[in-house]
């Protein structure tokens, strides 16, 4: 039994996965494409530079939750290192999760700094008791002094019908937790897990940093909706809340589907694709940016290291850059993939158009959508230190690319770029000879690559199913870029078609030789 319910979890978590995004379809359905983009044309230079700059505070606030957990296991860090584990770990694990990516990479920096398996896993829980009281006590107390308006088809299925009562006991759940750190000093045994709260002085920290985060946070988005539609920021603040708990409950990577379904439902605006245009530039600004800057931080350690700079530094982060670049070669693959199934811009395909025929952009959307699909399937390989796998890393990011610059987009082919040049200079980290395709990869990882290709497949469908619908399967007669979409989605599922009996050939090719190898010891050991 014990064999199936470990796969128990990450099928519950597809699922939600796709109702999300089915809902959220379902949402934005009436709304086309051009409509989308010219909601996010919208949005006033200002807005975009004031948001950003809030992120770059609240990056700055989020030092707080490490520092504070560090106080409250009793260690102590430099700052710099505090401030550099805070900010890969956050970025990491605001796109791809507090389990597939903020914790593991939490987890190889602090041990490689001496800490024990204990003191991180403590560390790690501190971390999460900050954001839960936070949470729980703003919600709280927002949901007291400005009650939010729920939709009544879901005030209908709730016990409580005054969201009042509900801030009470929020609040009172995160007042219970700073008494306890008042009063109980001695260890406390939680699901079989010793568990010591911290001093008071640590405990009230915790919540006037968690609230501050959260509000920063929220407003580096509520800043990038437009002021006409009406929405104050008290009015949007429980939406972002219970967007942000639904994320961490879910543990869908990103929160991609459940945040934006979330905020957009409880916003209540007939303006939806406004709103999701704040959503798109808000995971831009919130989420990748950051993601390129803590790729910009390796790259730099790595170079410097080269130049015999920073040795001290340069051992640790030596450790951790080929789990650090699995992640970020994920996060590329994902951005090549996705974005090869966006039509490219008009203004785009012209400014190409200049210098080279139209069909090399219809090529550069081949070369992301196949070079994506590759990548997202490399990653564990590359945490394995494997040369292989990072020589067809380089080459798919190379090929990324330069298909985006053939279809006249710079922010992707950057992505691809930084991306390339933290692997290249973390090159001689990955010497193993083995192959990932002969050896067995994780579930979460397989799921995870595979979950980035379906989502490929629906926002192609998404976006396209109405020209399909009106031709034949492999017919070019629809418009240009839906034939495209289509020939390149039939690709893909192709060469995974293929991938899966390459794969087992060479595990069982691997496998023989292994057994050949295991025989001709003993005889060479009586000769």
């Amino acid at each position: 039994m014990k064999k199936y319910t470990r796969f128990l979890a990450p099928v519950l978590i597809a699922a939600i996965f796709v109702l999300a995004v089915y809902l959220l379809y379902d949402k934005l359905k009436a709304y086309s494409l051009a409509q989308i983009r010219a909601a996010i044309d919208q949005i006033p230079p200002a807005r975009l530079w004031l948001s950003l700059l809030l992120a770059v505070v609240n990056y700055f606030i989020l030092v707080g939750y490490d520092w504070l957990a560090l106080k409250a296991i009793g260690k102590s860090l430099p700052l710099g290192r505090v401030g550099l584990v805070s900010f890969v770990g956050q970025a990491v694990s605001y796109n791809f999760g507090a389990l597939l990516g903020g914790t593991s990479v939490r987890f190889r920096f602090y041990s490689v700094w001496g800490f024990s398996i204990h003191e991180v896993v403590h560390l790690i829980l501190m971390l999460a008791v900050t954001f839960w009281i936070g949470a729980l006590g703003l919600s709280g107390f927002v949901f007291i002094i400005a009650p939010p308006v729920f939709p009544p088809e879901l005030m209908a299925k709730m016990p409580i019908k005054d969201v009042r009562v509900l801030g009470y006991i929020l609040s009172a759940i995160a007042v219970a937790y700073l008494v306890l750190c008042f009063t109980v000093r001695k260890p406390v045994r939680v699901f079989g897990k010793e568990f010591v709260f911290p001093s008071p002085r640590i405990a009230v920290a915790q919540v006037v940093v968690s609230w501050i985060d959260l509000i920063a946070a929220a407003a580096c988005m509520w800043v990038l909706l437009p002021s006409h539609i009406g929405i104050g920021f008290l009015d949007f603040l429980p939406g972002y809340l219970m967007a942000q708990v639904a994320v961490v409950l879910t543990h869908i990577p990103g929160g991609v589907g459940v945040f934006e379904l979330v905020i957009i439902h409880l916003t209540h605006t007939p303006h939806e694709q406004v709103v999701f245009a704040a959503v798109l530039m808000f995971r831009l600004i919130y989420y990748i940016l950051p993601l390129l800057a803590a790729a910009l931080v390796l790259l730099i350690y790595e170079v410097r290291q080269r130049r015999n700079f920073l040795r001290d530094a340069g051992r640790w982060v030596s450790v951790l850059s080929p789990t650090i670049s699995a992640y970020l070669s994920l996060a590329a693959g994902a951005i090549l993939l996705l974005f090869s199934s966006l039509p490219p811009a008009k203004a785009s395909m012209q400014a190409v158009a200049r210098f080279l025929p139209v069909e090399a952009c219809y090529l550069g959307t081949a070369l992301c959508a196949l070079a994506g699909c590759v990548l997202v399937f490399l990653p564990y390989g590359l945490i394995r230190r494997q040369l292989r796998s990072w020589r067809f890393a380089m080459g798919c990011l190379a090929l990324g690319a330069a298909g985006t610059f053939l279809r006249g987009s710079w922010l992707p082919a950057l992505v691809a770029l930084v991306v390339l040049g933290t692997l290249w200079a973390a090159s001689r980290r990955f010497c193993r000879r083995s192959f990932f395709a002969e050896e067995p990869i994780p579930f979460p990882w397989i799921m995870g690559a595979v979950g980035i290709v379906a989502v490929n497949f629906a926002l192609g469908w998404a976006l396209f199913h109405t020209a399909w619908g009106g031709s034949a399967l492999l017919s070019l007669d629809c418009p240009a870029n839906a034939a495209v979409a289509r020939a390149i989605d039939l690709a893909i599922a192709v060469l995974l078609c293929l991938m899966w009996p390459a794969r087992l050939w060479l595990r069982r090719r691997a496998e023989a030789r292994r057994r050949a190898q295991d025989k001709s010891r003993p005889q060479a050991g009586r000769a």
